[in-house]
């Protein structure tokens, strides 16, 4: 489908993204988008959106930050972006490092502004093709979701079960996921996933092969994306959507042969599969089950998969199963545990299981002592 380009309203916009959206829901492929994207109405809601960002005000290796692009006349700002575009190159990001909750440094890549704006532009165009076609129950970087719908799908999965209650869970622990993203699979799996506009490809290669400055060196990147580019979570939302319906094809959204999801999921037990339910947050996912042996036999199943499938490793020692009845699970900063419900004077022996979510309020209070203790250093 070629996407007819010619927008003059922030309003028109809108309507063409939503109607990409209902597109490519269908099954349909997109061209065009490069016009698109780099209409200088999608380039100013570009800017006003990353404007809005705090990062806005922190510039990259050619020290301009937002306001230096503000400052310009419109006429002149939108030929910028339009003639960088047209043979771009983008600069290497800026490396910095920050800590993570286990004490240890995480890398973070700041690109230029100019490249983030270009960035912004390809994100806006791409994202509804994307979101028509990602997994219902991945929440990571994605618009109106956040961890405490993730966390509320998890609970949901033990409360709403009647007898074989998924108390087997899978904790998953990808290595550095971000930093080992494979390339071409990720370009050919934008590819698959809509994106058929060859110019807007070779504008995502670019990004990805842009490199990063440390230690006032330049590094060559042949893998991963950049953490800290505006496009970096949406590309491994990509990266990572063939897993999410890999698995829910299993038994969480089957390929629908009823009227509805839940007869087609009677079906399937019937025939002897063990449920399972799969719940994404970026690069953090649990699987849960209702046996201890399904649970390790698709754990064995997924460390094959991700080593040939998509080039990344699972951690030996971080991806446990654990059964929820007996501890709790670590996930997205929350502990859940399956337990009984409360007694009370009318059921004083309850004997349904329910999901007990509550924060975890040791890791937030480790994180605090650590900045309290760089405030008094510094």
């Amino acid at each position: 489908m070629h996407i007819n380009s010619k927008v003059a309203s922030e309003g028109q916009l809108k309507e063409r993204l939503d109607l990409i959206y209902a597109r490519s829901k269908e099954g349909r492929s997109f061209h065009g988008l490069y016009e698109l994207a780099f209409n200088p109405v999608t380039i100013v809601t570009a800017i006003h959106n990353i404007k809005s960002n705090k990062g806005s005000y922190t510039p990259g290796v050619d020290k301009n930050n937002i306001n230096y692009y503000l400052q310009m006349p419109y006429q002149e700002l939108i030929e910028l972006v339009q003639s960088t575009v047209k043979n771009y190159q983008p600069k290497p990001v800026r490396r910095i490092y920050i800590p993570k909750k286990n004490g240890k440094m995480r890398p973070l890549g700041i690109p230029t502004m100019l490249d983030r704006i270009i960035q912004e532009c390809i994100r806006i165009v791409i994202e509804p093709i994307c979101e028509a076609k990602f997994y219902p129950h991945s929440y990571g970087f994605r618009p109106y979701r956040a961890t405490k719908h993730a966390i509320k799908d998890v609970v949901n999965n033990i409360n709403s079960a009647k007898n074989d209650v998924p108390k087997y869970v899978i904790e998953g622990d990808i290595k550095g996921c971000f930093d080992n993203i494979n390339h071409h699979i990720l370009l050919n799996k934008c590819y698959r996933i809509g994106i058929h506009d060859k110019r807007i490809l070779m504008l995502i290669k670019q990004m990805l092969k842009a490199g990063y400055i440390e230690s006032d060196l330049k590094h060559i990147t042949e893998i991963g994306t950049p953490q800290g580019g505006i496009i970096s979570p949406l590309l491994a939302n990509i990266y990572l959507n063939n897993f999410d319906w890999m698995v829910g094809r299993m038994y969480q959204e089957p390929k629908q042969q009823c009227q509805n999801v839940y007869t087609d999921r009677r079906r399937l037990k019937l025939h002897g599969v063990v449920p399972k339910y799969l719940v994404r947050y970026a690069d953090d996912w649990i699987i849960m089950t209702t046996t201890e042996k399904e649970a390790n036999r698709l754990l064995k199943y997924l460390r094959k998969y991700f080593r040939y499938k998509l080039k990344l490793e699972l951690s030996e020692e971080k991806t446990v199963i654990t059964d929820m009845t007996q501890r709790y699970i670590k996930f997205l900063g929350f502990l859940i545990q399956a337990d009984y419900k409360r007694p009370t004077p009318d059921n004083p022996h309850p004997t349904k299981l329910v999901g007990k979510p509550r924060p975890d309020f040791k890791k937030k209070s480790r994180n605090k002592s650590k900045l309290l203790i760089k405030k008094l250093a510094n």
